[in-house]
């Protein structure tokens, strides 16, 4: 027969050091390391239309004047700071998820699109960004007779 000293804290948080463990070994680092500031990759939606790709970046926590959209040699770069905004004592702290710190996601854009139409609109924390494709260039049939 094994005794073990039952405390009801521990009990109660069991589930989250399951998860903290599971986060230690996946990734080398606990949650609670302090600093808060794990990888921060926004998650993004790509559709398609005839006339346009566009794409929704969800951008939870992040002002707009953080949002840099630019455009280099066919590569479009967003990138920008998540900000922390903790104002409560950490030692008050029960569980932290939130990420924190800079991102950056670049995509190739195809040569088929009219880059000076790029359109970026930024409202409650969702970026959508509309590339406007360009119109076909339809090969020119020339009849070549035949002697």
């Amino acid at each position: 027969m094994t005794l073990v000293k039952w405390t009801p804290k521990r009990n109660m948080f069991n589930i989250f050091d399951d998860v903290e463990q599971m986060m230690h070994q996946a990734f080398g680092q606990s949650l609670d390391n302090g600093s808060s500031r794990l990888s921060y990759s926004p998650l993004m939606n790509v559709s398609e239309t005839e006339s346009d790709y566009i794409i929704m970046m969800d951008l939870p926590g992040v002002a707009k004047k953080d949002v840099d959209v630019n455009l280099s040699n066919g590569i479009l770069t967003v990138s920008g700071e998540r900000k922390t905004s903790e104002k409560s004592d950490e030692d008050n702290r029960i569980w932290h998820e939130t990420t924190y710190g800079m991102f950056s996601r670049s995509f190739e854009l195809t040569s088929h699109i009219v880059e000076d139409k790029i359109k970026a609109n930024f409202k409650d924390g969702v970026l959508n960004i509309t590339i406007p494709k360009a119109e076909e260039i339809k090969s020119a049939v020339k009849k070549i007779s035949v002697s």
